[in-house]
């Protein structure tokens, strides 16, 4: 197969969708790499590490998506890219649950989109859950630099003192993200309530952690957090859908002014009302003197670890994908979930809802 590995192009991303190691596992299969220049370059690979071992080396992404069958990236691709994308097929984090403009532009180009984030096994999501567990941590070491107040927040040190408070954090969402960020915020001496709707998953936390609140998560129990936190992350996960709302715009009354939103769900739509995506530049906004912050790209701020733990977990998928073509993913139950869009067809059940969308089942495309 002629696979593409174009650079990422959205704002601060750092990440290579193909490391060397996965590189020469593929070229090791008899397929052939198309890698536009620079492409590795933001994590620590030079586009010589990749060309001895075969790789070959392009100027632009037109050539890389001209010259494959298979575009892998690490981002949902913009619109220009899906015009490249004609009949092709891409393999990558799409969250189209987020965006209706490109699911139906992935369907007018034929596109046959595989989203990571979609497939889940034995309920763990495994192309996502690296990147969950460095936006859980980011995303709460961010916030404390939020807290500062010469850039911009309560003034608050997040541990504390002996003679004075730490901060309160309320994280909400028990999985992969909301675990991460609660062990950060332990660790560093915060008062730490997580909740989730699962009772059984909050034993399970609680038993592991005594030091964190836990709560079942309802509108009265978070209106009833909010008026004493200082940071708040937002990590509610539906796989490949849009996550429900957990905090309203009315809610924001409730918190003291320069409380801190970290919508690490911001790709999938986001978990409050107030949410919208930013990027590194300018990661912050201010909605009612509350700051949200809302990267849609995390990870990307540490690119060398999160290439390397993207490409352990992406790899084994890839692989299969590259030597069993399309006829051999209809007959894999793993690899059959990433399918999203087939000829023209929404093949995602949560995708259809998010957008009020027609789907069928992807095995009966």
């Amino acid at each position: 197969m002629k696979i593409g590995i174009p650079k990422e192009i959205i704002s601060q991303e750092y990440r290579v969708s193909v490391n060397p190691e996965t590189a020469k596992a593929l070229l090791e299969g008899s397929h052939e790499l198309f890698i536009e220049k620079n492409a590795g370059l933001g994590s620590g690979y030079t586009d010589d590490l990749y060309r001895e071992i075969g790789c070959t080396i392009v100027d632009t992404a037109f050539e890389v998506f001209d010259r494959s069958e298979l575009i892998v990236k690490v981002k949902e691709p913009s619109m220009e890219e899906v015009e490249m994308l004609q009949n092709k097929t891409i393999f990558t984090y799409l969250h189209l649950s987020s965006s209706k403009q490109l699911t139906e532009k992935l369907l007018e180009c034929n596109v046959t989109g595989l989203a990571y984030e979609t497939v889940v096994i034995n309920n763990s999501t495994p192309m996502l859950k690296p990147m969950s567990e460095i936006a859980g941590r980011l995303s709460l070491l961010d916030a404390i630099e939020l807290l500062k107040k010469s850039n911009g927040g309560k003034g608050k040190l997040i541990a504390g003192t002996s003679s004075a408070e730490p901060a309160n954090v309320l994280i909400i969402g028990g999985g992969i993200v909301g675990i991460n960020a609660m062990q950060m915020s332990l660790g560093l001496g915060a008062k730490t309530t997580l909740l989730d709707v699962n009772s059984d998953t909050l034993s399970k936390i609680k038993k592991s952690y005594p030091s964190v609140n836990i709560a079942e998560s309802s509108k009265s129990v978070i209106e009833s957090i909010l008026p004493t936190v200082d940071i708040i992350v937002g990590a509610v996960l539906t796989p490949g859908g849009k996550p429900p709302t957990v905090i309203t715009k009315e809610m924001l009354k409730l918190m003291e002014p320069k409380t801190i939103l970290s919508d690490v769900s911001v790709d999938q739509g986001g978990c409050f009302e107030t949410s919208k995506p930013t990027t590194h530049d300018k990661p912050t906004y201010l909605v009612d003197d509350i700051i949200h912050y809302c990267v849609k790209n995390i990870p990307s701020a540490v690119p060398f670890t999160a290439t390397n733990a993207l490409n352990e977990a992406t790899r084994p998928f890839i692989l299969k994908f590259a030597n069993s073509g399309l006829n051999g993913m209809f007959n894999d139950n793993n690899l059959i979930m990433a399918l999203n869009t087939f000829k023209g067809k929404l093949t995602n059940q949560e995708v259809a809802q998010a957008h009020n969308l027609k789907f069928v089942e992807a095995k009966e495309v």
